[in-house]
């Protein structure tokens, strides 16, 4: 994954959080602009940083790292119920 998507899925989860960057930048124990400099390209994000962003965030990482991350949610629930269905059920899908 490159820096560019890391970004964007940053920035995505974060307004879907409704968090200022300057709120997350501190939540991580970082400066006012830190996240505001990632979400600029100007810092690349080291490993330990994206997984406080992460838990910051309150997603797991499959959330974070999922390819329709957009809809993990629904997806994840989704697969609960075809997970909970007989297997005759799940044959007729």
């Amino acid at each position: 994954m490159n820096l560019k998507i890391l970004v964007q899925r940053i920035s995505y989860f974060r307004m879907r959080r409704n968090l200022s960057a300057r709120e997350l930048s501190l939540r991580i124990g970082k400066s006012e602009t830190y996240i505001n400099q990632i979400e600029s390209g100007n810092f690349t994000v080291s490993l330990p940083v994206l997984f406080s962003i992460i838990e910051a965030l309150e997603i797991s990482c499959a959330e974070f790292f999922s390819d329709n991350y957009a809809t993990y949610q629904e997806d994840k629930e989704i697969l609960a119920l075809l997970r909970a269905l007989p297997l005759e059920r799940k044959k007729s899908f």
